[in-house]
Formats: structure tokens, C-alpha cells, sequence
């Protein structure tokens, strides 16, 4: 299996709406691949399930992170991101796992498509986006995206918070720099 790093990117799809299918939420306690606290969910192909899976990520985050307002922030952004690019670009369900670790959170994002992200140049007068992957670069630095048996892939975005789940300051690893913007095409 191989794995692709990238930084990230936004999506819309005009079929019909019909929403998301959510497995049951594990106990917030519960300890997932990752080691801590997750929260997993099913989505449907539909523009509808970007802010179904936004309110699901944000009732989470308030029980495992309470108090921290702009970490919060950053994850919604990335949630919404990831999953709107997953409804835009692959058009098919996929699924999504937070996992809260001691000083991150780690986001999975798993669709149809095995074609990785690809960045763009944003044109704000033309209103299409292109933003997307930029703003998860600078928050998270690079994306992880890894192909699945058969079908899809999985991108994993890792979103640096404070060290909260535990306080020894010895197992908190720094956050990366903070990507830096630039408006000209890249690779990446």
C-alpha cells in the first residue's frame, strides 16, 4: 500500500439530496486505532451531508475538548473541507473518523475515489473555490492520503491542539510551521 502526502482542496454535487448515514457514535471514552477518544460517521454524496457531518464533528469536539474555541474553529474548517471535497469530487458516500489524541486531532476522510487531492489556484472573482487545500496546508501542514483495497482512498489530516488530554509536557510533540500561502500554481 502507498502513500501520497499532499496539502488540500473544496467541492458540490446537484443531485439529489438525502441524508447522511451515521454509524453510532462510540462513547467518547472509548479508545480507537489511534489510541484516544473518537467519533466515527457515514455521509452520503450530497451537499446536505457537509453540514450534517459539520454539527456531528462540532458535538463531538464540545465533549472531548470543551473550551478550546479555536481549535474548534480549525476542526470544523478542516471537517467541512475534507468532506465537502470528498461530496464534490467523488460523488459517492464515504465515511469519517476524528480521533482525539493527546495533542492533535487526527481526521480521516474516506471515499470513493483513489484519485488524490489536487490544489489549485483559487480565483476569488469567480467564486469557484480553490481555497480549500491552502487553508488545510496552513492548519494542518501535509496531508496523508493513502488508497484503499479495491476502491477509494483515505485522507488523513492532522490538526495540532493544545496539549490537553494529557500534562506531561514531555509527550507533547510541537506543532509543524504553518504552511505559507502561495497564490502560483505548485505541485504537490
Amino acid at each position: 500500500m502507498t502513500t501520497t502526502a499532499v496539502p488540500a482542496f473544496p467541492g458540490h454535487d446537484t443531485r439529489t439530496p438525502a441524508p447522511p448515514q451515521q454509524h453510532p457514535a462510540p462513547d467518547t471514552h472509548s479508545t480507537g486505532a489511534a489510541g484516544g477518544p473518537y467519533w466515527e460517521a457515514a455521509f452520503s454524496g450530497t451537499p446536505e451531508a457537509v453540514a450534517l457531518i459539520r454539527a456531528a464533528a462540532r458535538a463531538f469536539f464540545e465533549r472531548v475538548r470543551p473550551g478550546h474555541p479555536r481549535e474548534e474553529e480549525d476542526l470544523l474548517l478542516v471537517v467541512s473541507e475534507l468532506v465537502t471535497n470528498a461530496v464534490r469530487h467523488t460523488h459517492g458516500p464515504g465515511t469519517i473518523t476524528v480521533t482525539a489524541l493527546d495533542d492533535e486531532l487526527d481526521i480521516a476522510v474516506t471515499d470513493t475515489s483513489r484519485t488524490p487531492p489536487q490544489p489549485r489556484l483559487p480565483d476569488p472573482q469567480a467564486g469557484t473555490g480553490g481555497l480549500g487545500l491552502h487553508l488545510i496546508a496552513a492548519l494542518c501542514g501535509i496531508l496523508q492520503v493513502t488508497p484503499n483495497p479495491g476502491a477509494g482512498k483515505t485522507v488523513h489530516a492532522h490538526l495540532p491542539c493544545t496539549n490537553h488530554l494529557t500534562t506531561d509536557p514531555r509527550r507533547r510533540t510541537p506543532p509543524p510551521p504553518p504552511a505559507t500561502f502561495n497564490p502560483r500554481p505548485r505541485t504537490w
